[in-house]
């Protein structure tokens, strides 16, 4: 739980700052979204009509909580009071989710909810 920073005197501010910090805040989220804009560009190259779709619901996937938590931001204080249980319980949820996976159970959880969703081929 160290957290390692490179600490400026003098902040960049203006265009040129914004740029290099976006650019810095994008290579640091790279590892999280990169495989899943790789899948989108993939299922767009494999179906075309359905690129604009795709792409329109990964981008509001992505803005939208974003949004909403810029209303929020100034009540989200109790969070930091729960913080260490939440992390404790994405932990406890992470673990699960890879013996799931490692066991293929995923793929016995799809199979118990195909009667709700039916047979869903995506967008």
């Amino acid at each position: 739980m160290k957290d390692r920073k490179i600490q400026f005197k003098n902040r960049p501010s203006g265009f040129i700052g914004s740029m290099f910090i976006g650019t810095a805040f994008g290579a640091g989220w790279t590892p999280c979204n990169g495989p899943i804009i790789g899948a989108i560009f993939a299922m767009s190259a494999t179906e075309p009509n359905n690129a604009l779709i795709l792409m329109v619901v990964y981008c509001l996937g992505f803005a939208v909580p974003f949004f909403i938590l810029s209303f929020f931001v100034s009540r989200t204080r109790w969070m930091l009071k729960y913080s260490n249980t939440s992390m404790k319980i994405g932990g406890i949820v992470m673990i699960l989710m890879g013996i799931l996976l490692y066991f293929d159970g995923l793929t016995q959880i799809i199979i118990w909810l195909q009667p709700l969703f039916g047979d869903f081929q995506g967008f």
